[in-house]
Protein backbone atom coordinates (compact mmCIF):
# COMPACT_ATOMS: atom_id res chain seq x y z
CA UNK A 1 0.00 0.00 0.00
CA UNK A 2 3.00 2.61 0.67
CA UNK A 3 3.99 2.25 -2.86
CA UNK A 4 0.63 3.66 -4.23
CA UNK A 5 0.30 6.57 -1.51
CA UNK A 6 3.84 7.67 -3.02
CA UNK A 7 2.79 7.00 -6.32
CA UNK A 8 -0.20 9.71 -5.59
CA UNK A 9 2.05 12.22 -3.87
CA UNK A 10 4.75 12.21 -6.16
CA UNK A 11 2.29 12.66 -9.11
CA UNK A 12 1.20 15.51 -7.66
CA UNK A 13 4.52 17.77 -7.64
CA UNK A 14 7.57 15.82 -7.00
CA UNK A 15 9.26 16.15 -3.69
CA UNK A 16 12.99 15.49 -2.55
CA UNK A 17 13.06 11.77 -0.99
CA UNK A 18 13.92 13.13 2.87
CA UNK A 19 10.93 15.58 2.15
CA UNK A 20 8.62 12.67 0.67
CA UNK A 21 9.91 10.27 4.08
CA UNK A 22 8.12 12.84 6.20
CA UNK A 23 5.43 13.26 4.55
CA UNK A 24 4.64 9.93 4.48
CA UNK A 25 5.24 9.25 8.31
CA UNK A 26 2.28 11.68 8.59
CA UNK A 27 -0.42 9.18 6.79
CA UNK A 28 -2.24 7.11 8.67
CA UNK A 29 -4.05 3.81 6.60
CA UNK A 30 -7.50 3.39 7.42
CA UNK A 31 -10.24 0.56 6.02
CA UNK A 32 -13.80 1.42 6.63
CA UNK A 33 -16.76 0.06 5.49
CA UNK A 34 -19.70 0.85 2.90
CA UNK A 35 -21.65 3.69 3.75
CA UNK A 36 -19.60 5.06 6.75
CA UNK A 37 -19.47 9.26 6.85
CA UNK A 38 -15.92 10.59 6.67
CA UNK A 39 -17.72 13.70 7.03
CA UNK A 40 -20.76 14.48 8.48
CA UNK A 41 -22.14 18.24 7.63
CA UNK A 42 -22.24 20.27 10.79
CA UNK A 43 -18.65 19.00 11.64
CA UNK A 44 -15.57 20.79 10.46
CA UNK A 45 -13.03 18.38 8.39
CA UNK A 46 -10.29 17.87 9.93
CA UNK A 47 -8.98 15.28 7.14
CA UNK A 48 -7.50 15.31 3.75
CA UNK A 49 -7.86 11.58 2.99
CA UNK A 50 -5.88 9.97 0.08
CA UNK A 51 -8.24 7.08 -1.31
CA UNK A 52 -6.31 3.79 -2.55
CA UNK A 53 -10.06 1.81 -3.34
CA UNK A 54 -13.62 2.34 -3.13
CA UNK A 55 -16.31 5.42 -4.06
CA UNK A 56 -17.10 8.01 -2.17
CA UNK A 57 -20.71 10.54 -2.44
CA UNK A 58 -20.32 14.25 -1.29
CA UNK A 59 -23.83 15.74 -0.29
CA UNK A 60 -26.35 18.53 1.05
CA UNK A 61 -29.08 17.82 2.66
CA UNK A 62 -31.93 20.40 1.83
CA UNK A 63 -34.26 21.98 4.92
CA UNK A 64 -36.85 19.50 4.15
CA UNK A 65 -34.12 16.40 4.22
CA UNK A 66 -33.45 15.43 0.15
CA UNK A 67 -30.08 14.92 -0.64
CA UNK A 68 -28.61 16.18 -3.23
CA UNK A 69 -25.38 14.72 -4.22
CA UNK A 70 -22.56 17.41 -5.95
CA UNK A 71 -19.56 14.95 -6.33
CA UNK A 72 -18.24 11.21 -6.85
CA UNK A 73 -14.55 10.21 -6.49
CA UNK A 74 -13.46 6.54 -7.13
CA UNK A 75 -10.42 4.88 -6.41
CA UNK A 76 -7.16 6.77 -6.01
CA UNK A 77 -8.80 10.27 -5.95
CA UNK A 78 -8.26 12.87 -3.19
CA UNK A 79 -10.81 13.07 -0.24
CA UNK A 80 -11.83 16.66 1.38
CA UNK A 81 -14.00 18.96 2.04
CA UNK A 82 -11.98 21.74 1.02
CA UNK A 83 -14.11 24.87 2.14
CA UNK A 84 -14.23 23.32 5.91
CA UNK A 85 -10.30 21.84 5.79
CA UNK A 86 -9.07 25.18 4.57
CA UNK A 87 -11.07 27.23 6.91
CA UNK A 88 -11.37 24.69 10.19
CA UNK A 89 -15.11 25.93 10.11
CA UNK A 90 -18.42 23.28 10.12
CA UNK A 91 -18.88 21.50 6.88
CA UNK A 92 -22.25 22.29 4.72
CA UNK A 93 -21.87 18.79 2.77
CA UNK A 94 -21.37 15.74 4.06
CA UNK A 95 -18.99 12.61 2.68
CA UNK A 96 -20.23 8.60 2.63
CA UNK A 97 -18.52 5.67 1.71
CA UNK A 98 -20.62 3.75 -1.47
CA UNK A 99 -18.33 0.98 -1.03
CA UNK A 100 -15.51 -0.82 1.96
CA UNK A 101 -13.02 1.43 1.06
CA UNK A 102 -9.19 1.95 1.79
CA UNK A 103 -7.27 5.18 2.42
CA UNK A 104 -4.85 7.30 3.90
CA UNK A 105 -5.49 10.15 6.28
CA UNK A 106 -3.04 13.03 7.35
CA UNK A 107 -4.83 15.57 10.34
CA UNK A 108 -5.51 19.38 9.03
CA UNK A 109 -2.68 19.68 11.98
CA UNK A 110 -0.05 17.41 10.39
CA UNK A 111 -0.22 18.86 7.22
CA UNK A 112 0.03 22.31 8.28
CA UNK A 113 3.12 21.60 10.19
CA UNK A 114 4.38 19.91 7.39
CA UNK A 115 3.80 22.94 4.89
CA UNK A 116 5.89 25.21 7.68
CA UNK A 117 9.10 22.88 7.92
CA UNK A 118 9.26 21.86 4.75
CA UNK A 119 9.22 24.60 0.81
CA UNK A 120 8.67 21.46 -1.35
CA UNK A 121 5.79 20.44 0.30
CA UNK A 122 4.54 24.04 0.26
CA UNK A 123 4.45 23.80 -3.11
CA UNK A 124 3.16 20.14 -3.55
CA UNK A 125 -0.31 21.23 -1.66
CA UNK A 126 -0.53 24.68 -4.05
CA UNK A 127 -0.44 22.50 -6.69
CA UNK A 128 -2.60 20.05 -5.30
CA UNK A 129 -5.47 22.51 -4.74
CA UNK A 130 -5.08 24.17 -8.37
CA UNK A 131 -5.62 20.88 -9.65
CA UNK A 132 -7.86 18.84 -7.42
CA UNK A 133 -9.98 21.86 -6.39
CA UNK A 134 -9.78 24.73 -8.41
CA UNK A 135 -10.00 22.93 -11.62
CA UNK A 136 -12.83 20.69 -10.82
CA UNK A 137 -14.83 23.34 -9.57
CA UNK A 138 -14.85 25.31 -12.37
CA UNK A 139 -15.37 22.01 -14.97
CA UNK A 140 -18.71 21.38 -12.43
CA UNK A 141 -19.91 24.69 -12.96
CA UNK A 142 -19.48 24.79 -16.63
CA UNK A 143 -21.25 21.16 -16.48
CA UNK A 144 -24.11 22.78 -14.88
CA UNK A 145 -24.39 25.60 -17.22
CA UNK A 146 -23.20 24.47 -20.64
CA UNK A 147 -24.16 21.09 -20.81
CA UNK A 148 -27.91 19.10 -20.85
CA UNK A 149 -28.40 16.35 -19.17
CA UNK A 150 -28.04 13.84 -21.70
CA UNK A 151 -24.34 15.49 -22.13
CA UNK A 152 -23.85 15.83 -18.12
CA UNK A 153 -24.54 11.70 -18.17
CA UNK A 154 -22.16 10.95 -20.88
CA UNK A 155 -19.52 13.38 -19.42
CA UNK A 156 -19.44 11.17 -16.12
CA UNK A 157 -19.59 7.78 -18.28
CA UNK A 158 -16.58 9.40 -19.40
CA UNK A 159 -14.76 10.01 -16.63
CA UNK A 160 -15.63 7.09 -14.78
CA UNK A 161 -16.92 4.08 -17.55
CA UNK A 162 -18.30 1.66 -14.60
CA UNK A 163 -19.94 4.10 -12.38
CA UNK A 164 -23.15 2.51 -12.84
CA UNK A 165 -22.22 -0.72 -11.15
CA UNK A 166 -20.97 1.16 -8.01
CA UNK A 167 -22.86 3.83 -7.92
CA UNK A 168 -27.11 3.72 -7.62
CA UNK A 169 -29.01 5.41 -10.56
CA UNK A 170 -31.03 7.65 -7.26
CA UNK A 171 -27.57 9.08 -6.60
CA UNK A 172 -26.32 9.92 -10.17
CA UNK A 173 -29.49 11.67 -11.25
CA UNK A 174 -29.47 13.90 -7.91
CA UNK A 175 -25.32 14.71 -9.34
CA UNK A 176 -26.83 15.19 -12.86
CA UNK A 177 -29.50 17.41 -11.04
CA UNK A 178 -32.48 15.36 -12.69
CA UNK A 179 -35.00 12.89 -11.77
CA UNK A 180 -33.96 9.36 -11.78
CA UNK A 181 -37.09 9.27 -14.12
CA UNK A 182 -35.31 12.01 -17.02
CA UNK A 183 -32.35 9.33 -16.17
CA UNK A 184 -33.87 6.18 -17.16
CA UNK A 185 -35.12 7.55 -20.17
CA UNK A 186 -31.49 9.26 -21.19
CA UNK A 187 -29.97 5.59 -20.44
CA UNK A 188 -33.06 4.03 -22.66
CA UNK A 189 -31.97 6.62 -25.50
CA UNK A 190 -35.58 8.37 -25.40
CA UNK A 191 -33.79 11.60 -24.49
Amino acid sequence: MKENLEDIIQSIYLLPQQVLEDVLGHFQYLEYPKNYFLLKSGKPCKHLWFMITGAVRYFYTNDQGKEMNTWFSLDEQILTDTTSFVKQEPAQESIQLLEESEMYSIEYAALQALLQKHHPFALWYIKLVESHYVSQIEDRIADLQFLDAKERYQKILSKYPNITNRVSLGNIASYLNITQETLSRIRAGKL
